[in-house]
């Protein structure tokens, strides 16, 4: 199979140039091309002087993990029959695309592949797929936080690919493509890999876990310094992404009926979850308001997204 991988950088720093370099070691032909999302740290220099083997593409703006992937996307030539999605502080290991063009190639059923990524030093798992928490409808990534050696070795089907790395089948992205685009732009950052993932599941592909397709993730690394969830430490208008986004992605994907039985539930729970937010960080409601037109958006697009009882999704 042709593939393609996709950077989206910005303010990508030292990180960016280990990605590149990784993707550029793969054991496969791959084509690469850099995203770069206006960045000021030095780090658009590469779009803009790309290395032998990747084609810069510089924006004018920042668009956003989403913006840029489509981006992205858009250069890659027709040909490319499997695409892959990647942060600029992931860094796959020389087997990793083929590990996946192995699942996606072997079974015509398999529109995604979630990556096995593992913390620098590889001791500590960061993702081995996302899921969604039964009740609170929460992404969970599989394995987050967890010891790595012995855990999570067998293939699994999952929900979604973590966006730091992730595969798709091309033909995958054209089905479920909104409005002609593979990630909705108004997202710029966060979700929009579960919804991606949600969309190619609820269209009768499969997203299947690869452990050997394995990547390093530095998590969090646009995040200020700190502990606790990065919610509280992204800048406001991005933790205001981050919640608007989870409401944008149920309007889009989630069920009536699972919708309405978990509304008891969901209602307080985000209630709280907002009110934790706002009281550490003022300024993320005005940002939050700012944000709520994407709901909107969301609304219109329902009836172009295929939808399935929860029950019947990993």
């Amino acid at each position: 199979m042709k593939a393609g991988a996709v950077v989206i950088n910005h303010n990508g720093g030292e990180d960016l140039p280990r990605c590149l370099e990784a993707l550029r070691a793969q054991t496969v032909p791959l084509d690469i091309v850099l995203v770069d999302c206006a960045s000021t740290d030095g780090s658009r220099a590469l779009a803009e002087r790309p290395p032998d083997g990747v084609t810069g593409l510089p924006l004018a703006g920042n668009l956003g993990y989403a913006g840029g992937a489509n981006a992205g996307l858009a250069a890659l030539s027709g040909d490319v029959e499997a695409i892959g999605f990647f942060n600029p502080d992931c860094f796959p290991e020389p087997g990793f695309f083929a590990a996946a063009l192995g699942r996606v190639g072997g079974d015509a059923g398999v529109g995604g592949v979630a990556a096995r990524l593992v913390r620098p030093g590889g001791e500590v798992l960061d993702s081995c797929g996302q899921v969604l928490t039964p009740w609170l409808l929460r992404v969970r990534d599989r394995g987050y936080g967890r010891p790595a050696a012995g855990a999570f070795a067998e293939p699994a089907v999952v929900l979604a690919g973590c966006g730091a790395g992730m595969v798709y089948r091309h033909a995958a992205l054209v089905d479920v493509a909104v409005a002609g685009r593979v990630f909705p732009d108004e997202f710029f950052a966060f979700w929009e890999d579960l919804d991606l993932g949600w969309r190619v599941s609820a269209a009768g592909w499969r997203v299947v876990y690869e452990p050997s397709a394995i990547a390093v993730h530095r998590r969090g690394a646009t995040a200020a310094p700190g502990s606790g969830r990065l919610v509280f430490r992204r800048p406001p208008a991005v933790a205001a992404g981050i919640l608007v986004n989870r409401w944008a992605t149920w309007r889009r994907n989630l069920a009536a009926v699972d919708f309405w039985r978990r509304l008891p539930v969901l209602l307080p729970a985000d209630a709280v979850l907002v009110l934790l937010v706002a009281l550490r960080r003022p300024a993320v409601l005005p940002a939050l308001v700012r944000a709520l037109p994407r709901l909107r958006v969301a609304w219109s697009q329902r009836p172009a997204v295929r939808r399935r009882r929860l029950r019947e999704l990993p």
